[in-house]
C-alpha cells in the first residue's frame, strides 16, 4: 500500500488568493503582493506585466516595458525577489477588491496554467533563469519601440515565461525560449518594414 501521495503543487493564482486572506480589509501596494508570493513573486510580475502589454494600446503598452525591463535586470544579476522604485510603488489598492476580481476571473485565470507544472527540474538552475531573464529583457526593450506587432508577440513570449518560472516547468521554458525567438523575429521584421514605408514615404 503507498502512503506517500505525491502531493500536488498549488496553482499560482490559487496561492495569491491564499495570500491575499493575510490582507484583508487593508489597502495594499504592489510591493506588498509580490511580497506576499515569495519565490514565485518574479513569475507573477513577468505575467501581470506581459499581460498588460500584450492588450494594452500602442505607446500606452510601452510603457509596461518599464517595469519588465526592472525585474529581468534584477532576476539577471541574482536577486531573489524584485524590488519596486518607491516612485512606481505608491498607488494602493483594495486587497478584497483584488480578490474578488480574482474569484470572478479563476476559471479563466487557471486555464494560464492549466499545462504548467513542476517538470524538468535540471531546467529551474540559475543559467537557465538568469537566461530566461535576459529574453524577458530584450523582450521588453521590443516593447518599448511602438509600433505594430512590438507589444503583443513580446507580450506573450513574457506571460509564458512567467508561468513558467513561477510553475517550474521546464518543459514550458522551453516553449517559452522558442516562442520568444519567434516573437522577436516578428516584432523586428514588423519594424523594419515600417521604417522602410517612412523612408519610401519620404523620399
Amino acid at each position: 500500500m503507498n502512503s506517500a501521495k505525491s502531493t500536488k503543487t498549488p496553482k499560482l493564482f490559487e496561492v495569491l488568493l491564499h495570500r491575499l486572506d493575510y490582507f484583508a480589509g487593508q489597502q495594499i501596494q504592489l510591493s506588498d503582493l509580490l511580497a506576499a508570493m515569495g519565490d514565485r513573486s518574479f513569475g507573477l510580475a513577468f505575467m501581470l506585466f506581459g499581460f498588460l502589454a500584450a492588450v494594452l494600446p500602442t505607446v500606452i503598452c510601452s510603457i509596461m516595458s518599464i517595469p519588465i525591463i526592472l525585474f529581468s535586470a534584477q532576476l539577471l544579476i541574482g536577486k531573489v525577489k524584485p524590488s519596486i522604485p518607491h516612485r512606481f510603488n505608491q498607488k494602493k489598492f483594495s486587497a478584497d477588491t483584488i480578490s474578488l476580481n480574482i474569484k470572478k476571473s479563476l476559471k479563466w485565470l487557471n486555464r494560464l496554467t492549466l499545462f504548467a507544472k513542476p517538470r524538468l527540474a535540471f531546467l529551474n538552475q540559475v543559467i537557465f533563469i538568469r537566461l530566461a531573464a535576459f529574453f524577458c529583457l530584450v523582450l521588453a526593450f521590443v516593447i518599448l519601440i511602438p509600433g505594430p506587432f512590438t507589444n503583443t508577440p513580446p507580450g506573450i513570449a513574457i506571460v509564458l515565461f512567467g508561468c513558467a518560472l513561477a510553475e517550474r516547468d521546464g518543459v514550458l521554458l522551453l516553449i517559452s525560449f522558442a516562442l520568444s525567438l519567434l516573437a522577436f523575429f516578428i516584432s523586428i521584421t514588423a519594424i523594419v518594414a515600417l521604417f522602410s514605408l517612412i523612408l519610401t514615404w519620404m523620399q
